[in-house]
């Protein structure tokens, strides 16, 4: 174990454990990933709809609309409504989808730790020793 002074003075041990891990709960995985990617989807969502007004107010669009005439297309154009549908309802399959991927992750990673054992990883656990008063002196 080792000792270290801290910026307040105080004594910290330090020593090394190692840990091991064998096991993930698949449905603690299924919470954090359906939350992560429904924030993500979210995310996606709203930086599209933004993206999408910066593109028509500068007349970013319609500049695609016509470069894409321009190679033998009578009409082309983007339809915002249907496409932001479409995203959306895509969106809803991904979270499913990415939620489901690391659910099967988690699953994998069990089976495969049953096999060889877990993970071995050392961390170091911190531990503040308070002063102590040293013989010889009084409190008053």
């Amino acid at each position: 174990m080792a000792s270290t002074p801290d910026t307040t003075g105080q004594r910290r041990r330090v020593r090394r454990v190692t840990r091991v891990i064998r096991d993930i709960d698949a449905w603690s995985v299924f919470k954090v990933g359906l939350v992560f990617h429904a924030a993500l989807y979210m995310v996606l969502l709203i930086t599209g709809v933004l993206l999408w007004n910066v593109g028509s107010a500068t007349g970013t669009i319609d500049n695609v609309e016509q470069f894409m005439e321009s190679f033998g297309w009578d009409s082309f154009t983007f339809k915002g409504g249907s496409m932001f549908q479409a995203f959306a309802v895509l969106g809803i399959f991904g979270i499913a989808l990415g939620t489901g991927i690391w659910v099967l992750a988690a699953v994998v990673f069990n089976l495969i730790t049953e096999l060889v054992g877990g993970i071995r990883v050392t961390v170091l656990e911190e531990e503040v020793v308070a002063r102590s008063v040293e013989a010889g002196q009084t409190q008053g």
